[in-house]
């Protein structure tokens, strides 16, 4: 059964996971903010 009307392709893809996208870069921005600040500590 395919849908002919559902969204297709990387742009589609990346429109359904971007909640999940912006979520990784934000973590992943506030790890490195928190190694810059205190990675000599750790």
């Amino acid at each position: 059964m395919d849908d002919d009307d559902a969204p297709r392709g990387l742009s589609a893809a990346l429109r359904a996971r971007s909640g999940v996208i912006i979520g990784l870069i934000g973590l992943i921005g506030w790890l490195a903010l928190l190694w810059a600040m205190f990675g000599d500590v750790l």
